[in-house]
């Protein structure tokens, strides 16, 4: 992948873009919505509660990193994941909370534990 990089760009620098492109919650839930296969930008109006002018600031915000293509059918206006790698990406995200929240339910109840024994 480093490899592939343009002269000048720093891998570190182009992760850090690409976190930040999906480091807001309405774009994590477009996202979401958009594993399981293209969506019409009207549905993801509905389903976010997004005003259209917002909706399509994070959809811009997504596809110009390329995580998300527009297609039209039928007249109407379709986004989907540009590749499988975001599904991936997402549920990695899941992973590692689900394991956070393991560590952090753990070392609470190891807390209990200690404030009992000193009582």
């Amino acid at each position: 992948m480093a490899d592939d990089l343009p002269a000048g760009l720093v891998l570190s620098d182009v992760k850090a873009e690409l976190f930040k492109s999906i480091g807001h919650p309405a774009r994590i839930q477009l996202l979401e919505m958009l594993a399981d296969g293209p969506v019409a930008v009207s549905r993801l109006r509905d389903n976010t509660g997004l005003e259209p002018s917002n909706l399509s600031q994070h959809l811009g915000v997504l596809r110009r990193q390329r995580l998300i293509v527009p297609t039209r059918r039928d007249g109407r206006l379709f986004y989907e994941l540009a590749c499988p790698e975001v599904n991936i990406l997402l549920g990695a995200a899941r992973s590692l909370l689900g394991t956070l929240l393991h560590t952090t339910r753990v070392s609470l109840a190891l807390d209990e534990a200690r404030e009992k024994a000193i009582r």
